[in-house]
């Protein structure tokens, strides 16, 4: 069996499992997952597979953030455990090995916006107040956890505890982590590590530096020049 290590992303995620069973770490939260069952992640949710059963039938489905945003109704509503029931489940798993046979980027991309529906549509929905939460951290990811509170009619401890809830995360650490998603994406399109880390709302590079090396576990540096291929390859 192999130990998926703990790790965070910019993709919306669904682990659906066919057979068997798994184990997984979401935040704070541990889940089991058997057959016909799954879980909706959303982006920057850490999560890890802790331990599985011989004869696991995992499927992952990962959604790149540009489809995301394009379909949010889609892939953006839910969050958290969803079933599948005996016969759907059978007609799902079709669904999924037909995929991979598809040429057509829009067949593809339509495809795999009917089976992420046919498996979330009976998730667990968060809170009102931590799904608006989350959706203005990702539009504002530098928005004081104090002044969002406000802009959603409640406390910040009310609205701490309420993210966690449904998330297995506080809200702190969820968004630093929009921070760096956003710093990388920057880096990426050409900016130089201190002009991306103004960018993406961290307040110098060197608070970025350390958000950065406490969640991946080396500099940014370090990252672009090449520890970011070992990390991908561990995650494959």
């Amino acid at each position: 069996m192999y130990r998926r290590p703990r790790h965070f992303h910019d993709e919306p995620e669904i682990n659906l499992v066919l057979r068997g069973a798994a184990r997984l770490g979401v935040g704070d939260h541990e889940l089991t997952l058997t057959s016909g069952r799954a879980v909706v992640l959303q982006p920057g949710q850490d999560h890890e597979l802790l331990s599985a059963t011989e004869d696991l039938e995992l499927y992952v489905i990962a959604v790149r953030p540009e489809l995301a945003a394009r379909d949010a109704s889609v892939f953006g509503a839910a969050g958290g455990i969803a079933h599948v029931d005996e016969t759907d489940l059978a007609s799902t798993e079709e669904a999924l090995r037909a995929l991979s046979h598809v040429s057509s980027v829009e067949a593809l991309e339509q495809g795999i916006a009917g089976v992420w529906s046919r498996v979330a549509r009976d998730a667990e929905l968060p809170s009102a107040v931590a799904r608006r939460a989350r959706a203005a951290v990702h539009a504002q990811p530098g928005l004081a956890g104090a002044e969002l509170a406000s802009r959603l009619s409640t406390t910040p401890s009310e609205l701490s505890r309420s993210f966690r809830r449904s998330f297995g995360t506080s809200l702190v650490e969820y968004r630093a982590r929009m921070r760096l998603l956003r710093f990388v994406q920057l880096v990426d399109s050409g900016q130089s590590l201190t002009s991306a880390a103004l960018s993406a709302d961290f307040g110098s590079y060197a608070q970025c530096f350390r958000v950065f090396e406490r969640a991946l576990g080396c500099s940014p540096s370090e990252y672009f020049a090449g520890a970011r291929r070992e990390l991908d390859q561990r995650l494959a």
